[in-house]
């Protein structure tokens, strides 16, 4: 959550990805926030936060999304979009 991100192109972004899960939820809480297109692959341990820059990001849409909990990519859910304009 949010499911979309709108950012404008170049400046880095910096983002905290926040797990309010704990280890007895759903594959013992990890999540993931993962960007294929970008090499992004941040895993957050459960109740716990992680903060990736990113960037500068050439313009375009980029899926992210979790695969590892509640069902992993093909839930809704889990998956979102950030669209870097310029």
């Amino acid at each position: 959550s949010p499911g979309r991100v709108r950012v404008p192109a170049n400046p880095p972004l910096t983002q905290t990805i926040v797990n309010p899960d704990s280890r007895f939820h759903t594959d013992g809480g990890w999540h993931q926030f993962a960007i294929d297109a970008l090499r992004v692959d941040v895993r957050v341990a459960p109740r716990a936060q992680q903060t990736v820059t990113l960037g500068p990001l050439p313009p375009g849409v980029y899926e992210f999304y979790c695969d590892i909990c509640c069902g992993g990519r093909s839930n809704p859910s889990m998956v979102g979009r950030l669209e870097v304009t310029g």
